[in-house]
């Protein structure tokens, strides 16, 4: 039994990843070891799971089959183990959370310690990707709780609230826009700017716009939002982030954080989304009541 399980997670990392060695690294195994449980298991069912293919492992039709049974099975095997350790007076309950990058920052880490803090035995589990990956999350039942940017509407699982996370032009203390209440872009131009790329949510807001102004100074893109604040504060220049990337260095003084304006700005919210099925344990509700109460608020003081 020992071995048909550490077989079906070592599948069920290959069928996540479609590689062998990234299987291998995420598990902290040798990639013969993985190769050599997707064998075993492809001789128990007599067929093959997975088509080699240049572009990678695909699943074949029985692969996936047995991917759905591999991870329902893991979660049915957690939900035992902490059903027997509630026995033993010795409940270990895990709060499984996906967020994107901002929402790692400080809003998700505060909201956990308070409710570790009223309940004890809470364990978390935070899986830190893009949109993505935090509803791929959801869908597989891998996380009971994500928070995404600009959820799209085919998203699955259900809506538990959405908050509008406003774009704005960060900048240091003493900047000559700093004490404004909002700003248009073209205000913005004259000064270096650190660009998101495109990979973030914040150059896909200010794109239009800033395509529709032509040419303007950039000292830097950068890809990662810690990097694009840590250049802001070297000096490289002014840069465009959401309320939530900024709001702890806005309120403590370290940078200013302006809401931009105009007709092509493209303004983000913030969504919380739970499996849409599943039944929500006291602790995921306990979280939930704990994660509103501690969103930052959009009314800024110039």
């Amino acid at each position: 039994m020992r071995s048909l399980r550490r077989a079906l997670h070592y599948f069920e990392q290959v069928g996540r990843t479609k590689s062998v060695r990234a299987a291998s690294l995420a598990l902290h195994v040798a990639p013969s070891a993985v190769s050599r449980a997707v064998q075993q298991l492809e001789h128990e069912i007599g067929t093959p799971l997975f088509d080699r293919t240049v572009n990678g492992l695909q699943l074949t039709a029985a692969g996936q089959i047995v991917l759905t049974y591999a991870q329902r099975w893991e979660r049915e095997s957690e939900q035992l183990a902490d059903a027997l350790r509630s026995l033993s007076g010795l409940q270990l309950q895990v709060l499984r959370i996906a967020c994107v990058e901002v929402a790692s920052y400080d809003l998700v880490p505060s909201a956990v310690a308070e409710v570790q803090r009223r309940v004890q035995g809470v364990q978390l589990q935070l899986n830190v990707g893009n949109a993505k990956t935090v509803l791929e999350s959801i869908a597989n039942g891998a996380a009971d709780i994500g928070l995404v940017i600009n959820l799209p509407k085919s998203a699955p699982g259900r809506t538990e609230w959405t908050v509008h996370n406003p774009i704005g032009v960060v900048l240091p203390s003493g900047h000559r826009l700093a004490h404004r209440k909002s700003v248009r872009l073209e205000e913005c131009v004259s000064d270096p700017v650190v660009l998101p790329d495109e990979g973030l949510i914040a150059h896909s807001a200010v794109r239009a716009a800033l395509e529709s102004l032509g040419r303007f100074q950039i000292a830097a893109t950068c890809n990662r939002i810690v990097a694009i604040k840590s250049l802001v504060r070297a000096g490289l220049g002014i840069s465009f982030l959401t309320w939530f990337d900024v709001a702890m260095e806005h309120e403590a003084g370290e940078f200013r954080f302006v809401p931009l304006e105009g007709p092509l700005i493209e303004q983000p919210y913030v969504s919380v989304v739970t499996a849409r099925t599943a039944k929500k344990s006291a602790v995921v509700d306990l979280f939930l009541e704990t994660l509103r109460e501690a969103m930052p608020t959009t009314e800024f003081t110039a």
